[in-house]
C-alpha cells in the first residue's frame, strides 16, 4: 500500500505538511523577532547609558527586566508550537496556535510601548544633553571674555585654569601659568594663609584687598574673592578666585584724600603767612577753652600781637616789603611754638594771636619774648613787635578770654610799643 503524501493527511486527525511548514515560518519569525529585538534593546541600552546620569540609570536597569520577560514569552510561544505539532485534534492545534498569537500580538504590542518610551527617554536626554553643552559653551564664553581676573587652583594651590583677563593684568599666557603655585604672584607669604588658608579652614568665601606681582615684577593692588569649588559629591576639588584690579582706583582714592586735606587745609590757612585764619581761630578757641573747663588742674594762656609802625613802612616801602614783614613774622611764631600743640594765627592786618595749651602767663612770657628777638633781628626799618599775654579762667567765655588778651595787648602800645604786658 502506497503511503499518503503528508499534506494529505489532514482527515486523519494530525497536522499537514503545509500546516508543519506554517508553524515552522512562525517559529523562524519568532526567533527572528526576539533576536531583533534583543540587539535593538542593546543598542538602546548603549545609548541611554552614553547619555543619562548615574541616577538615570536606574530606568535603564529596570529595562533588563523586558528581556527577561521577553525570553520567557518566547519560550512560552515556542512550547506552544511543539505542543500543537504532537495533537492530532485540529480543535486543539487551533486553540493552541491562537494563545501563542495573541501572546505574540499581545507582547508586540507591550515591547512597542516600551521602545516608544525609550524612544522618548533618549529623546529626552538627548536634548537635556544639548542644552547642557550650550549652557557650558556659554559659560566657559563669559569665562574667557571676561576683563575680570578669573582663575582656579587645586587644593594644594597650583593653577589650574587662567581665563583671558587673568593673562592681561599679570602677563602670563595660559601655557606659562598653569601648573605653577599661586604663592608665585604673592608679594607677601603671609597672604596665602589670610586668603587661601582662611577658605579651607572655615569653608567660606574671603574677600580681601591683597597686593600681587605680575609677569614683568610690576606689584598690582587685587580687590579678590575666593571661594571652595566642589564635584557632584560635594567634595572640595579646588577654589576659584575672582578679582579686580584696583591700582588705579586706589591711587585715584589717595590723591582725592590728598587733595581734599588740601583743600581742608586752605579754608582754614593764611595763604601769606602759611599760619591759620582768624575763622580757624575761633573755633579752636572754643575747643581748648571747653576742655579747659574740663579739666580744671589745665592751664590755657593766649599771646596777642601787633605789629608797631607797619603802616608807615607799608606805606614808604610798598606793599611788597609789608607782605615780607608779614611772611617773616610767620615764620618766626611757627619757630617758637611747639608743632601739633601750639597754634599761631593771622587773626587780621598785622596783628596775630596764638593759642599756647598746657601753659600758663609766665610760660607764655619765654614764648613771646622769643618771638620778640627773633622778629627784632630781622631790623624792617622802625617795626617792632607790642604783645598782650593772659591766662584763661574758667569763668570766661571766649570773647572775654580775648578780649582781655586785646586790652594788655593795647596797653603795651599805650606804653611804648615795642614790649610784652602779662595781665
Amino acid at each position: 500500500m502506497i503511503a499518503s503524501p503528508p499534506h494529505e493527511r489532514a482527515s486523519e486527525g494530525g497536522l499537514s505538511y503545509n500546516d508543519v511548514i506554517s508553524l515552522l515560518s512562525l517559529e523562524n519569525s519568532l526567533v527572528l523577532y526576539y533576536i531583533c529585538y534583543h540587539r535593538f534593546s542593546d543598542y538602546l541600552d548603549r545609548s541611554i547609558m552614553n547619555q543619562f546620569s548615574s541616577d538615570d540609570k536606574d530606568f535603564v536597569n529596570n529595562q533588563r527586566q523586558v528581556y527577561f520577560f521577553a525570553g520567557i514569552l518566547f519560550v512560552f510561544i515556542c512550547i506552544l508550537l511543539l505542543l500543537s505539532c504532537y495533537f492530532r485534534q485540529t480543535l486543539v492545534t487551533v486553540f493552541l496556535m491562537l494563545i501563542a498569537a495573541a501572546g505574540s500580538i499581545s507582547a508586540s504590542l507591550w515591547m512597542f510601548k516600551r521602545f516608544e518610551d525609550f524612544q522618548r527617554k533618549i529623546s529626552k536626554g538627548k536634548l537635556i544633553a544639548r542644552r547642557f553643552q550650550n549652557i557650558s559653551r556659554y559659560f566657559e564664553s563669559i569665562l574667557q571674555d571676561s576683563t575680570d581676573i578669573i582663575f582656579s587652583v587645586d587644593t594644594e594651590g597650583f593653577i589650574l585654569k587662567f581665563n583671558k583677563g587673568a593673562q592681561l593684568h599679570f602677563g602670563y599666557s595660559q601655557e606659562e601659568i598653569v601648573g605653577k603655585p599661586l604663592t608665585n604672584l604673592f608679594v607677601n607669604e603671609s597672604d596665602k594663609e589670610k586668603i587661601i588658608g582662611a577658605v579651607q579652614r572655615e569653608g567660606k568665601s574671603v574677600n580681601e584687598e591683597i597686593p600681587m606681582r605680575t609677569r614683568t615684577g610690576t606689584i598690582i593692588l587685587l580687590n579678590i574673592s575666593i571661594s571652595e569649588m566642589k564635584n557632584d559629591t560635594n567634595q572640595i576639588i579646588g577654589l576659584v578666585a575672582t578679582a579686580k584690579d584696583i591700582t588705579e582706583k586706589k591711587k585715584l582714592e589717595m590723591e582725592l584724600v590728598k587733595k581734599n586735606e588740601l583743600l581742608g587745609k586752605l579754608a582754614i590757612t593764611d595763604s601769606l603767612t602759611d599760619l591759620y585764619n582768624s575763622r580757624h581761630f575761633h573755633d579752636q578757641i572754643k575747643r581748648e577753652l571747653s576742655r579747659f573747663k574740663r579739666n580744671p588742674g589745665r592751664k590755657l594762656s593766649l599771646i596777642l600781637l601787633d605789629i608797631d609802625h607797619f603802616k608807615e613802612l607799608n606805606d614808604s616801602e610798598g606793599h611788597q616789603m609789608g607782605d615780607q614783614v608779614l611772611r617773616s613774622l610767620g615764620k618766626v611764631i611757627k619757630v617758637c611754638i611747639r608743632n601739633d600743640v601750639d597754634m599761631g594765627f593771622r587773626y587780621g592786618g598785622d596783628e596775630f594771636i596764638i593759642i599756647l595749651p598746657d601753659t600758663d602767663k609766665n610760660q607764655a612770657l619765654i614764648v613771646a619774648d622769643r618771638i620778640q628777638k627773633q622778629f627784632n633781628s630781622f631790623k624792617f626799618g622802625k617795626t617792632s613787635l607790642s604783645m598782650g599775654i593772659t591766662e584763661a579762667n574758667a569763668e570766661e567765655n571766649d570773647q572775654q578770654f580775648l578780649k582781655r588778651a586785646d586790652e594788655a595787648m593795647y596797653r603795651s602800645k599805650k606804653e611804648g610799643k615795642n614790649r610784652i604786658t602779662v595781665d
